[in-house]
């Protein structure tokens, strides 16, 4: 993790200007001093950028900045980053805007497409990509504790990972938090010769440029923070649940899908069978096989789902099931949420130990590292009791603060750090620059009134919520050049995204058996009809799987079977006796066609179908489609439309 090199020459030149002191008289007290850091230097001129995803035209740098400020005779570190220059040089540059895609964990130069979402700006403005330390392009830190993706499922595991890197790191840990990286941000900047940078911040992102500004204001031109959370949140997530259930609310209500009231009674009843019933399942991915438990804790994640939208729209009816007794689409969400953390340790693109050393400095925390174990955990257990038995309502403490979200207690064995804390003084002003916060009102990740409370850290900043979006919503068709339109004009109206976008759809109940199904609409018979009511949601278990498999290899039918990527057709699945209903099972291959269409050969057996043999072309927005093949030995050739689209 350290420039070995550098860290000699650093000690040699200390002792030469220690002999130097003694030779003036000086004495002693001035020999103690701590050096001066030395001005960041580029360790080569800029060079074509090779890595995958670069912009075209981008060039790559990196800078040695020190590993500690306050020490730096603890030597140097390595922060890499990407320089793509603005499309119009006849005219001077109207600033550089530096993104960070959040994490905190994730590089700037590969996580989010940046040159692209951001390409209105970059006519005149030049574009700085920032691998934080130990990220990326920059000298990466490493921990073999946060390599095993068993700590996505359980939360006991992941506190334990979690402080095993954190004695991993030993003395090195507390230095990768927020004003660190900010510095290093003003450390490239200083070495290109920049000034006026237009700060882009997302999810975590949001918290690092506030960093900056508060330490760098002079360089700030403009700030857009989407998906934003305040420096000091609070550290129970209480924010969170409100927004969860505020999402499901406004889902319901939107779609006219479902009964908010309703939904809410079936979770309290599903969070109570869970908190005394929890229940063990296995999630199959690739070569590997998980345990799993669907408890409290579990049902929380899914309340939470990261901001994903997606993930609140389908709780509904995975409820409505799972108080009816079927908790098979329970397990699947909860399974998506636990492969999402995993997956977070097994991804390249992303640095686990960095999220940790992170969360782990920076973060509020209801407990004092200085403290043993034992007192941490008194200590934590008592400020939970202190806020009373329903403030998680309907979660007890330990199940809603075991949801996945930063803070709680997933530092509680971090090693003492004294140097741990916020990295910019709450209770005070921060510095009077143009700032717009965004929040999506479905997001549970960063709340709207977690925006509100960035904002509010600024003197004048803007909040606006852009409707029916989720977690960062600086990507929308409403958000996104709002955004851009005030880093052009430092001016936005804050009610221009009250009433924008769409809810995501609610899908209905999960069949138990094929009867259940919605029949596709065809001319053919009601046996017929079934089979492809079963082919159309197999195709909508699959897309719902495809992130899974795509990032495993391999992922489990919402009742049984398997879905793998087939290695001789990119892009094509085998599905080998998937079951989305208990009485009947689909095999066979799907690949993507034209026009956002599946096609392929499947096989449909089980009591509860008409067994057979069907070539299948479906179009997944309209759930048009085209069948050809037998079913109980007649032969079929028919177009059929699927219910609602899939």
């Amino acid at each position: 993790m350290r420039t070995r090199t550098r860290r000699l020459a650093m000690t040699a030149l200390a002792a030469l200007a220690t002999l130097a002191t003694y030779a003036a008289g000086t004495g002693p007290a001035a020999a103690a001093a701590v050096p001066m850091p030395a001005a960041p230097r580029l360790l080569e001129p800029l060079k074509p950028c090779t890595y995958d995803g670069a912009p075209a035209g981008a060039r790559c740098g990196t800078v040695e900045v020190p590993l500690d400020r306050a020490n730096p005779r603890r030597g140097t570190t390595r922060v890499g980053f990407a320089f793509l220059p603005r499309r119009d040089q006849s005219q001077p540059s109207l600033g550089t805007v530096v993104p960070n895609p959040g994490g905190p964990g994730a590089p700037a130069s590969r996580f989010v497409n940046y040159a692209g979402l951001l390409a209105p700006l970059l006519d005149r403005r030049d574009l700085l990509l920032v691998d934080p330390r130990g990220i990326g392009l920059s000298e990466q830190i490493t921990c073999k504790a946060l390599t095993d993706p068993r700590a996505g499922f359980s939360h006991p595991k992941l506190v334990a990972a979690i402080g095993a890197c954190g004695r991993e790191l030993g003395s090195e840990a507390g230095l990768y938090g927020s004003a660190a990286v900010a510095d290093d941000i003003d450390a490239v900047r200083q070495t290109l010769g920049l000034d006026r940078l237009d700060l882009w911040g997302d999810s975590y992102g949001t918290y690092l440029m506030t960093v900056y500004a508060a330490r760098h204001s002079e360089h700030v031109q403009s700030v857009v923070l989407s998906g934003s959370y305040p420096i000091a949140f609070d550290t129970f997530g209480r924010d969170r649940l409100d927004a969860g259930l505020r999402a499901i609310h406004l889902i319901c209500a939107r779609t006219r899908s479902c009964d908010g009231q309703a939904v809410m009674r079936d979770l309290e009843r599903v969070a109570a069978r869970l908190r005394s019933h929890p229940v063990r399942f296995t999630v199959a991915t690739g070569s590997r096989t998980f345990q799993a438990t669907l408890d409290e804790a579990a049902l929380a994640s899914v309340v939470y789902t990261r901001g994903e939208r997606s993930l609140s729209a389908a709780l509904p009816s995975a409820l409505a099931n799972a108080a009816a007794g079927d908790l098979d689409p329970l397990k699947r969400l909860a399974s998506l949420v636990m492969l999402d953390v995993a997956g977070l340790t097994q991804n390249p693109a992303f640095n686990a130990p960095t999220f940790a050393a992170v969360m782990c400095h920076d973060y509020p925390r209801a407990f004092r590292y200085q403290d043993p174990p034992a007192v941490r955990s008194a200590d934590y257990r008592r400020a939970l009791s202190e806020l009373g038995p329903t403030a998680f309502g309907p979660f007890s403490a330990a199940g809603w603060t075991a949801a996945g979200f930063e803070g709680a207690d997933l530092c509680i064995d971090w090693p003492n750090d004294p140097t741990a804390g916020a990295p910019v003084a709450t209770g005070r002003p921060l510095p009077d620059v143009p700032v717009l916060v965004l929040s999506g009102d479905l997001d549970a990740n960063t709340p709207p009134g977690a925006g509100r409370e960035t904002a509010a850290q600024f003197p004048h900043a803007i909040f606006a919520e852009v409707a029916n979006a989720g977690h960062t919503p600086s990507g929308d068709p409403c958000a996104l050049p709002l955004a851009i339109g005030f880093v052009k004009t430092l001016t936005a109206d804050p009610q221009a995204c009250l009433r924008t976008g769409t809810p995501p759809p609610v899908p209905g109940r999960a069949a138990v058996s094929a009867a259940q199904l919605p029949s596709a609409r065809a001319a053919a018979t009601p046996a017929v009809r079934r089979a492809l009511g079963l082919v159309g949601a197999t195709a909508e278990d699959l897309v719902q799987q495809n992130g899974v498999v795509r990032a495993w290899g391999a992922a489990d039918g919402l009742r049984g079977g398997r879905y793998a990527a087939d290695t001789a057709t990119p892009g094509a699945i085998t599905l080998t006796a998937v079951r989305v209903v208990r009485d009947a099972s689909v095999s066979g291959t799907l690949a993507p066609g034209a026009g956002q269409q599946l096609i392929g050969t499947l096989r449909l057996s089980g009591p509860g179908v008409a067994p057979g043999r069907l070539q299948v072309r479906i179009a997944l927005g309209t759930g048009a489609g085209h069948a050809t093949g037998t079913l109980s030995g007649h032969a079929v050739d028919l177009d059929f439309q699927l219910e609602g689209g899939r």
